[in-house]
């Protein structure tokens, strides 16, 4: 039998698989062919899924409203929250977040769109951020949603893509789908077609049919192990192949969008439903553990967590063919692409629409498989290289995957597009694209990208013309979102969910410990003076699981405003501080000659502040004297975890002024601006690590590998900075301490 002759009439639909793509194809194919064909579905309930698609795109409605689907029952079933973004943080560098909103921004001309207006209007002087234009982003950001009339807000869902799949199953088989228990142990195909005739169940009968749909996930079992479809690898474009997911109990309440957080190797998504949150970490296995990346992942999460991480191992790409002979593929079967932009569903939901606009009805023939194969790459390959934008053009060279990312060569079509839109705030797209400009803009410039011409369109406006044209559009949006009412508030009103009893998983996440070593043995350095110094070589017994656990939580770092560290923080864990406390109170209370606890406060700092950018404070060495009130003291600890000696140990100082003078002086450096201040006591920017007119060294202790230093708070006191190169700074761990200070009662 040939593809162009003699072709048999499709009669018989067997769908191998079930999961979010294979009832989404039941559904689909039941609702719009069901009278005219035997459908049925295979799957085991042995065989689990991988059942983390758990955001999508505005495009779901429109299979929604193919299917007829009641949106308040819909939601209702899946418990569903409303989507109308995505939140990139970290992604153009640490610490610089942007939005990817639905629907439009602005209003733009037939010869160009808003963001070239908005272009002008900001070199003018005119507008205001480009997202104060776009309701969406706007309402996101307020934690504001509602659906109004005539598509006046774009949106998706975020829903729990298990009980989606039951949902549709529930449809499917009310529609005449036949749901078949069993496990795939044989598939036959014909000797002379190479057609695929039947999938023999183990311990099962022998499933016959006309026309298979692959929905068996990676393994592709029909489509690339029976049929020998080659996959082809985009991992040198996309590096990410291993992903982890957990899901965590509600917080608070939901966010009317995803949450795309970037790490040094990778990115975490966070994104909640009703009845709880999905988490997980999207990894390059070439720059970090799984147990890395398993800490990260549980160091990130808000919410106790419901059950153990589980690995899913992935490689970006695509099957050569996702139609061969009379076998479609269809989800991960035919290829995946990594969630990033919420695409998995959408792709589920094309090739099941385009497979019923080329339904082989009266036999399989290669003019529409060639139709299918054809749309379905120019697709892939528009929205891989949507996503390979976000991985490319970034500011960040902070590790190795990322100057990876970086630096790699791109597709042609992407290359020609960055540059195009470098050049000139163009995004010219091929017809039927899935992005928008609107989102081509929002992401280009989100990642850094600020063009260098704009359209001359714009210019036959004068400035009170432009101002007026955007300042009515950024109204309309403010006038908007504020009738808006809290997300939570509107789910509750429209569609609240039935409450589901969500189990704790014992032990999965447990506390992070800091592990002091029990054979760590005090040494005594003594300052000029008399006051000592103690110090603890190989404090911690796994210091790696420390500096993971920072990494992991990288994103958490932050530089609190007015605060004179250089450089960001983040608490260290309370399990973490209560046992650095134990130890200060057993093995130092006394040679510091503390008197009745009254806290801790402990913290991971990176040093990172460029020495020509430090204020007065910051400039000088300092106590650790802050919030005392009479008759409390402080004691206090650096822990080293760099084996970089030259990012520099702490140095001790004594006063050369007296009380008065000191006093004064120290009050000149946190309230004189900082030019005032280094003209008044001729204090040149730069980290303070020497004698000066003011202060005297009276001894420092090296920085070593996993070494701990405790001392009085009281002793002057500063980072010695500056020997090694400021990039070594700036590199990830960079000059990674934990510093801790314990309050207590003067004796």
């Amino acid at each position: 039998m040939t593809l162009t002759s003699a072709a048999q009439p499709v009669r018989r639909i067997v769908i191998a698989g079930g999961g979010t793509a294979g009832w989404m194809v039941a559904a689909g194919l039941s609702k719009c062919l069901g009278r005219h064909y035997d459908i049925r579905l295979v799957e085991s309930e042995e065989i689990g899924t991988v059942g983390v698609g758990e955001a999508t795109i505005p495009t779901l409605h429109l299979l929604h409203e193919v299917l007829d689907l009641d949106e308040r029952e819909f939601i209702q079933a899946t418990q569903a929250t409303f989507k109308l973004g995505i939140n990139f943080e970290n992604w153009r560098n640490v610490g610089e977040n942007y939005f990817h909103s639905f629907g439009k921004t602005g209003k733009g001309h037939w010869t160009a769109g808003f963001h070239h207006f908005w272009l002008d209007a900001r070199k003018r002087g005119l507008a205001s951020d480009y997202g104060d234009y776009c309701l969406e982003l706007r309402a996101a950001m307020e934690n504001r949603f509602a659906t109004l009339p005539d598509n006046g807000i774009n949106y998706a869902y975020h829903f729990d893509a298990t009980l989606y799949g039951q949902y549709l199953r529930r449809y499917s088989e009310a529609l005449g789908v036949q749901r078949i228990e069993g496990k795939i142990a044989q598939v036959h195909t014909d000797a002379d077609s190479g057609f695929v005739t039947g999938l023999q169940l183990a311990e099962g009968p022998l499933l016959e049919g006309d026309f298979f749909i692959d929905c068996t996930g990676m393994r592709s079992l029909l489509l690339g192990e029976t049929l020998g479809v080659p996959y082809e690898s985009w991992q040198h474009w996309l590096p990410c192949d291993s992903a982890l997911a957990v899901q965590t109990t509600l917080v608070g309440e939901p966010v009317p969008y995803t949450r795309s957080i970037a790490h040094p190797w990778g990115w975490q998504w966070r994104i909640p439903l009703q009845h709880r949150v999905g988490n997980g970490v999207v990894f390059s296995s070439q720059h970090i553990s799984d147990d890395e990346a398993q800490a990260a992942l549980l160091a990130n999460v808000e919410g106790e967590v419901l059950r153990q991480p589980r690995v899913i191992r992935f490689k970006p790409g695509q099957r050569e063919q996702v139609w061969k002979k009379n076998v479609v593929a269809i989800g991960l079967s035919s290829g995946f692409l990594e969630p990033l932009e919420s695409t998995s569903i959408h792709l589920i939901q094309k090739g099941l629409t385009r497979l019923i606009e080329l339904f082989p009805t009266d036999g399989v023939r290669q003019s529409d498989i060639d139709e299918y194969n054809l749309q379905t790459r120019e697709q892939i390959e528009i929205i891989r290289d949507f996503i390979i934008l976000h991985y490319h053009v970034t500011n960040r060279d902070d590790t190795p995957f990322w100057r990876g990312c970086r630096d790699m060569e791109v597709p042609p079509l992407l290359k020609h597009r960055i540059q195009h839109f470098r050049d000139t705030g163009r995004i010219m797209l091929r017809q039927g694209e899935l992005f928008a400009e609107n989102s081509w803009v929002q992401v280009m410039m989100g990642q850094g990208i600020t063009p260098a011409s704009h359209h001359p369109i714009t210019r036959n406006m004068d400035n009170r013309s432009l101002a007026d044209f955007l300042g009515e559009i950024r109204k309309d949006v403010a006038r908007t979102m504020m009738k808006l009412p809290r997300h939570q508030q509107f789910i509750n009103q429209f569609a609240p969910a039935p409450k589901v009893d969500v189990k704790v998983a014992p032990q999965a996440l447990g506390s992070p410990a800091l592990r002091i070593n029990p054979q760590a043995k005090l040494e005594v350095v003594e300052l000029a003076g008399g006051a000592r110094v103690y110090v603890v070589d190989d404090f911690a017994q796994d210091p790696d699981a420390l500096v993971a656990l920072a990494q992991a939580a990288g994103s958490q770092f932050q530089a609190p405003p007015g605060h004179p560290y250089p450089g960001p923080q983040l608490n260290l864990p309370d399990s973490m501080a209560a046992e650095l406390d134990a130890f200060f109170r057993r093995q130092l209370g006394g040679p510091l000659r503390t008197g009745a606890p009254l806290g801790i406060y402990a913290r991971f700092s990176r040093v990172t502040q460029d020495a020509a950018t430090l204020d007065g404070r910051q400039r000088i060495c300092h106590r650790d004297d802050s919030g005392l009130q009479p008759g409390e003291m402080v004691a206090a600890s650096v822990h080293y975890l760099f084996k970089d000696e030259q990012l520099g140990g702490t140095v001790f100082f004594r006063s050369l002024m007296s009380e008065a003078d000191t006093a004064r002086f120290r009050l000149d450096a946190g309230t004189l601006d900082p030019s005032a201040f280094g003209d008044k006591y001729g204090v040149a920017p730069g980290y303070m690590t020497e004698s000066n007119r003011y202060f005297e060294v009276i001894g420092r202790v090296p920085a070593k590998w996993n070494r701990a230093i405790f001392y009085d708070g009281g002793i002057f006191h500063s980072g010695d900075i500056g020997k090694a190169a400021p990039a070594a700074y700036r590199e990830l761990p960079g000059r990674l301490t934990i510093n801790a200070f314990f309050k207590s009662r003067l004796p």
